[in-house]
């Protein structure tokens, strides 16, 4: 019997889908249909049903035990970790796209340089794909910007990124020290998807709201940047997104006037994960103030 294919399990029991358990862990359906072969052959009797997907009394038992299995593994890991060395140990990890090219990089320098004995696994994907991850307890860390507040989650945040109007240096309001709401009218936005989470249009009046109808939208940044360079039209990105590009002259970044704008960047985990050292020193490097 292996971890692994303890892991497996209770993902396929939880999710109640093989394609689902799957793709939260990374491997084939394939890979699920010869874990579960493989553990019913070792209990000597069906622990689910295939259409539709049901656990047996047997796979019940199973399901059950394999996660206390889990969790008293993770509790040894812990006190071993604990009594050997603290700086050592492994996260895995899983990022959206924006944090992960942007945010993400000078941290794991820095944490690796404190903690080279630390391993961390990181995996890529959209926001909501990494509150999977975490919820399916595939991963033990998520780092996402407009963290959705779910039962079971534990969201911790760690900075928050100041929001800038993004436009290609030949716009007329790219020469403004400074933007106001008001000066959107009759621009052409392109939209990160993700900024529809962010609490700057919870605090746009009603009035305003039809300011930020976009021309295109977009659920990767770096798309809605390019866009932006083509002279599809302007948009309102977190300020460390696009400082590689105004650094370079192809895009200018005008600081809205009231200054208050900006978007949350949080950790998330499971609220009954026991967090290792190794993770609890990963959360605090987090926190740590970024680097001009």
């Amino acid at each position: 019997m292996h971890l692994g294919n303890l892991r497996l399990f209770c993902a396929l029991a939880e999710t109640r889908s093989f394609t689902r358990a799957a793709d939260l862990n990374y491997v084939t359906q394939s890979a699920i249909t010869q874990m579960l072969h493989a553990l019913e052959r070792d209990a000597g009797q069906p622990l689910a049903t295939r259409r539709p997907f049901k656990l047996t009394l047997a796979g019940h038992y199973y399901h059950q035990y394999s996660r206390e299995i889990l969790r008293l593994f993770a509790r040894l890991e812990q006190a071993l970790q604990t009594a050997g060395d603290a700086a050592t140990g492994t996260i895995e990890l899983a990022a959206c796209h924006s944090i992960g090219l942007h945010q993400l990089p000078p941290v794991l320098a820095r944490f690796h340089r404190a903690h080279p004995r630390v391993e961390i696994h990181v995996r890529y994907g959209f926001i909501d794909r990494v509150h999977e991850q975490v919820l399916a307890n595939a991963v033990d860390l998520g780092l996402v910007c407009y963290p959705r507040r779910q039962r079971g989650l534990a969201v911790d945040p760690f900075r928050h990124e100041r929001l800038v109007l993004v436009c290609h240096p030949r716009q007329p309001l790219a020469a403004r020290p400074a933007v106001a709401i008001a000066d959107l009218k009759g621009q052409r936005l392109v939209a990160w998807n993700e900024i529809r989470w962010s609490p700057f249009l919870k605090n746009v009046s009603g009035w305003q709201r039809h300011l930020f109808e976009p021309r295109h939208e977009f659920d990767q940044v770096e798309l809605v940047k390019c866009a932006v360079e083509q002279g599809e039209g302007m948009a309102i990105l977190p300020e460390a997104l696009v400082r590689a590009e105004v650094a370079a002259q192809r895009l200018v970044a005008v600081p809205f006037a009231d200054g208050g704008h900006t978007e949350p960047l949080a950790v998330i985990y499971r609220l009954k994960k026991k967090l290792t050292p190794a993770m609890s020193n990963f959360i605090q490097a987090l926190k740590q103030p970024a680097a001009g």
